[in-house]
């Protein structure tokens, strides 16, 4: 394998929660396949602050993904049905992100893969929930949804993290502006400007201008007026 000194590690600048991480291979330390990332799971601090602290994989991360217009929600009401006797139906496999070496092309470990798959409870919330939710403006009415979330590490004294610092609203569907608000000199030049004239109208918030977050009823509520457009095609 090649050295990390070489390749780029996006784990020490900003990245994207679903550009970056989502649907990404998981290799060991030996370059071996371990799973697919199929939702990240999120812990929210008194203060407000969203930590990404692991990986979650399997069907109990990747189905409830699907629930999204009707025909998703029949798939995951079925699925959920089917697993009913099954008491960690629910429960996905999850990885420490403190295990995570490396994010390039895949996600490399520091570990084998043998018994890194573990199920331990829900410790938080997941990434999916916040793309599910509805973002609103103070009086209600819809701005549009999460398209996904930036984010930033911070080393802790238990290990790496990453933080939450601002999202992507818009219309469209989560990591489908593609990476192209983040480089304007992002080629190819057509795909770029069909991209950003599709998402013409989204814009970025700062987490901390985020006025209100309720994980039961699915609603964000942000201020427009701390809404940053982003660059138009």
């Amino acid at each position: 394998m090649t050295s990390d000194m070489t390749r780029q590690n996006r784990l020490t600048g900003t990245l994207d929660a679903v550009l970056h991480l989502l649907d990404r291979q998981v290799v060991d330390v030996h370059g071996r396949l371990v799973c697919k990332v199929d939702d990240l799971e999120l812990v929210q601090t008194e203060s407000g602050d969203l930590g990404v602290t692991a990986l979650l994989s399997g069907p109990a991360a990747l189905v409830p993904r699907l629930a999204d217009g009707r025909l998703g929600r029949r798939l995951h009401d079925h699925w959920r049905r089917l697993g009913e006797p099954h008491l960690d139906h629910d429960d996905p496999y999850r990885i420490d992100l403190a295990l995570v070496a490396h994010l390039g092309s895949g996600v490399e470990l520091t570990v084998p893969r043998e018994g890194v798959l573990v199920r331990q409870g829900q410790r938080g919330h997941r990434l999916n929930d916040l793309l599910q939710m509805t973002v609103q403006g103070p009086d209600g009415v819809p701005v549009g949804r999460v398209l996904d979330v930036r984010l930033e590490p911070r080393p802790q004294a238990n290990g790496e993290v990453l933080w939450v610092t601002g999202l992507v609203i818009g219309r469209g569907r989560p990591g489908s502006y593609l990476g192209y608000d983040r480089r304007p000199d992002m080629g190819p030049w057509l795909v770029a400007r069909i991209v950003r004239f599709l998402h013409r109208h989204s814009s970025y918030v700062a987490l901390e201008h985020v006025q209100d977050l309720s994980w039961s009823g699915g609603v964000m509520r942000v201020d427009p007026g701390r809404m940053e457009t982003l660059e138009r095609a």
